[in-house]
């Protein structure tokens, strides 16, 4: 059985990867007064900019476009891979619809394009385990190890075009086991495991439905760790063009 989470970053047998944002801070102080009001509505408004947990976007639940999120990375091979990105040219790939997944390699600046009508959906944090088997058992097994991992994540932090979003532990969710076959040049850079066949699944984390952005510039930072894992945070900023 093998353990990833979203770091790149080997301890023992796993492979993790966190994602962190610094987030920049402006002086703004001729217009302070304004800034803060506005921040502070918007921090106390988290509905006006992500959709509630409850909500099901295009069709699908948090936990099943959890699993696409993960589906989408995986099918890649390591020359593509939009976990490895490490400046946006990898996000544009195979996307579609009305839901635009955002990835990449911790801490670097990602450049990305996306429809000003498609909504966002990236998680703060993730983690995966995974199964060569499929008997009895191993759906409650990969479950237990990934809740366990998930109840570790902290350090959550998410701001958009410098607004703090508030109450990121609601966002907080792990799926229902899914098959899915990877590609299987991935364990050349990415988790030993995966072969190309049709495996189980389980993820978990922190993820976020960003609702569609109008026309223009935008930056989002999302922020995780496991200070009890490992004592670091690591980042990924995107500079979004909605076009």
């Amino acid at each position: 059985m093998k353990k990833v989470m979203h770091i790149t970053l080997a301890i023992a047998s796993f492979a993790f990867i966190v994602l962190l944002d610094a987030c920049k801070k402006e002086d703004n102080s001729g217009i302070a007064s304004k800034d803060q009001s506005q921040n502070s509505i918007a921090r106390n408004d988290n509905a006006s900019l992500i959709f509630p947990t409850q909500a099901h976007m295009s069709g699908k639940t948090y936990t099943e476009w959890a699993s696409e999120w993960w589906k989408w990375n995986l099918q890649f091979d390591c020359s593509h891979f939009p976990l490895s990105d490490v400046n946006g040219s990898r996000q544009n790939q195979n996307q579609s619809g009305t839901v635009f997944f955002l990835s990449g390699r911790r801490g670097n600046t990602l450049s990305v394009t996306v429809p000003h009508d498609a909504t966002l959906f990236f998680p703060l944090i993730t983690y995966y385990a995974d199964s060569r088997t499929t008997g009895t058992g191993v759906e409650q097994s990969l479950t237990n190890d990934v809740t366990s991992t998930v109840d570790l994540m902290d350090g959550l932090s998410l701001t958009i075009d410098g607004i703090s979003i508030t109450n990121l532990s609601d966002y907080k969710l792990v799926t229902p086991m899914f098959m899915y076959a990877g590609n299987a040049d991935l364990a050349n850079c990415y988790d030993s495991d995966i072969t190309g066949n049709a495996e189980p699944f389980v993820a978990g984390g922190y993820f976020v439905m960003l609702k569609s952005l109008s026309p223009g510039q935008h930056t989002i930072h999302r922020v995780g760790g496991a200070s009890a894992l490992f004592p670091f945070l690591f980042d990924i900023t995107y500079n979004i063009t909605a076009l």
